[in-house]
């Protein structure tokens, strides 16, 4: 029996099929990782944050010194990063455990710098208003 062209093009074809199918189960098994860590410490990450603190700081440094001093909170809020407690990593894979702590960094330092800014904007606000009516309370401390 004669084998044509099409028959050997079949064949490489499935030869290669065949070989790249695990390699694809293993992408898509790493990405469903990946998304869950991912999901995971986002919702973690917002139930942790104290953005009260932040909106606080933020505040009291920019009605303080206006947004110049604010922005020292902002910094302040753009590089802490608080680590993800060790009880919710354990038993997780190695992929899982790298996933889920660089997106709660992430997240936690998002969430820090937004209410930094919020803080900052509205104690820059107050800083004006009071420059505005000519109020100075600290100036009391400054002179003396």
């Amino acid at each position: 029996m004669k084998r044509g062209l099409p028959f050997y093009i079949f064949v490489v074809l499935m030869c290669v099929l065949s070989l790249s199918m695990p390699l694809q189960c293993l992408a898509q098994q790493q990405n469903s990782v990946a998304l869950e860590a991912k999901t995971d410490a986002e919702y973690d990450a917002e139930d942790d944050v104290n953005t009260a603190l932040w909106l606080v700081a933020g505040g009291i440094l920019g009605t303080a010194g206006s947004f110049l001093l604010g922005s020292v909170a902002m910094g302040g809020a753009y590089v802490y990063q608080p680590v993800p407690p060790a009880e919710r990593l354990l038993g997780k894979s190695a992929e899982y455990v790298s996933f889920y702590t660089d997106a709660y960094k992430a997240r936690i330092r998002r969430l820090q710098l937004v209410a930094a800014i919020k803080g900052a904007a509205g104690g820059t606000a107050v800083f004006c208003l009071l420059g505005m009516f000519n109020i100075k309370p600290w100036s009391d401390f400054v002179t003396r």
